[in-house]
């Protein structure tokens, strides 16, 4: 009777396997691109810092009861450019003010919008004129401009595989999707069936002191275990910017099923023209507190409404570090009263401090992705995450490979070894007298009968 060879794997585990397999193959090269394009950028603002040394700062903008208010700038834009409708302001670290106008038509249109409009610069404190912003065409300044050049590029691989936006976001963040089911996958596959002191060796150290193959297999299972979490909290944090359905779904899961609502518009309200003339102190007492909330920001830019637009509200943003994002506001004030305008979602209304766990896991993405969230360390840390990302797609195709062909071509070398020995071997019989043919040995017949 013949025994039925009994099968190594459950169906489970063969589907797991399979789907880790060809996932991993689809999107591997997809992957080893995106992640070698952000070895590339995440230190991008380091390597300028140090091509480029900081110049000594000058200003300050701590020192937020001193500095010159909007209602004066805007006075100042007046006085300097009469036809003309000041358009925003930007308050930054270490340089001057600056404002930007733009002609007006006498019709409450602005000019022509593809003009670019010129930035005059202030000084923070004084308010003394410094004139109209010149481009900077020095080799510092060009060698700035080569330097975000290329980590601009860098970037758009990252992010677009410089395809069109409409074309390379959905490919890298869905390749990215898949990755994050190999990983998962590949977990499954990692897990031993049993315990041993054997499997324990494979699964959790590295023998260098093996063959190139052994290695290669180590590196793909043992360091992919160890950075699991950590790559798929990267993968996890980078779908979150391109995948609608995922990000509302991380954040119903990370709000205990609060679902994310719909972010509505705010607007001014045009009936109260008639408290225009309230404006100017009330708004220069609204950027005075968020400059003394947040000390020293980076920068901070003041948008201010078309004129034909009359329920359109002024726009601030503040940047508080330049590397980090997750105490950035956006705030949004009536351009009548100068009252703030909240948002219904409390997550862009509210200080990071203030926000729940969820919320602030939200406000953490960016940071978290690019390894900015504690500084240069989380920055290392990022860029080794990344680096392993991006060589488990190669070490994984080299294991396929081997078990695929590298074995059948093993075999076919060893064949032809032995044929070509074979050969030469009557070659030399046929020729060569002096070699000596092994000697023959008889086994002992059998007493059995």
């Amino acid at each position: 009777m013949a025994v039925r060879k009994k099968k190594n794997n459950s169906l489970f585990r063969q589907i797991n396997n399979w789907l880790h397999l060809w996932l991993g193959l689809i999107s591997g090269i997809i992957v080893f691109v995106i992640c070698l394009m952000a070895c590339l950028w995440v230190f991008n603002h380091e390597i300028i810092d140090l091509v480029i040394p900081k110049k000594e700062r000058q200003y300050i903008l701590a020192s937020s009861q001193s500095l010159i208010s909007p209602s004066r700038i805007v006075g100042i834009a007046d006085s300097l450019y009469p036809n003309a409708v000041i358009r925003g302001i930007t308050y930054t670290r270490d340089h001057p003010v600056s404002f930007t106008v733009k002609e007006n038509d006498g019709k409450g249109k602005d000019g022509d919008p593809k003009v670019k409009p010129q930035v005059h610069l202030l000084h923070p404190y004084t308010g003394r004129y410094l004139g109209v912003q010149v481009e900077d065409n020095s080799e510092e300044a060009q060698l700035r401009d080569k330097l975000n050049g290329f980590f601009a590029w860098t970037l758009s691989g990252h992010r677009f595989l410089w395809l069109p936006r409409d074309i390379g976001r959905p490919i890298v963040n869905y390749a990215t999707l898949v990755f994050s089911i190999t990983l998962i996958t590949g977990l499954i596959w990692w897990y031993p069936k049993k315990w041993t002191k054997s499997t324990r060796e494979k699964s959790f150290r590295i023998k260098w002191k093996a063959g190139w193959k052994r290695v290669n297999l180590n590196l793909h299972n043992v360091v992919g275990f160890y950075s699991f979490l950590l790559v798929l909290l990267l993968a996890v944090t980078g779908m979150y910017y391109g995948i609608e359905w995922f990000n509302r779904a991380l954040y119903w899961s990370t709000n205990w099923g609060t679902p994310l609502a719909e972010r509505t518009a705010v607007h001014s309200d045009s009936t109260k023209i008639d408290q225009l003339a309230h404006f100017p102190k009330a708004f220069d007492q609204q950027i005075q507190s968020i400059l003394t909330q947040y000390k020293d920001p980076h920068y901070l830019t003041i948008t201010y409404p078309d004129a034909g637009q009359k329920d359109a509200t002024i726009s601030v943003y503040i940047r508080n570090d330049m590397d980090r994002q997750y105490n950035n506001r956006y705030y949004s004030f009536d351009q009548y009263t100068g009252a703030f305008l909240p948002n219904n979602i409390s997550l862009f209304n509210k200080d990071f401090y203030e926000l729940g766990a969820g919320e602030q896991f939200r406000r953490l993405n960016y940071d978290i992705h690019v390894g900015s969230i504690w500084g240069f360390p989380t920055k290392v840390l990022a860029f080794i995450l990344t680096f392993i990302a991006g060589s488990l797609p190669i070490t994984g195709f080299i294991i396929w490979y081997n078990r695929k062909w590298g074995k059948k071509k093993g075999r076919r070398t060893a064949s032809r070894d032995a044929l070509v020995a074979d050969n030469l071997g009557d070659q030399y019989t046929a020729t060569d007298s002096t070699i000596k043919k092994p000697p023959v040995r008889f086994r002992p017949k059998s007493t059995n009968t």
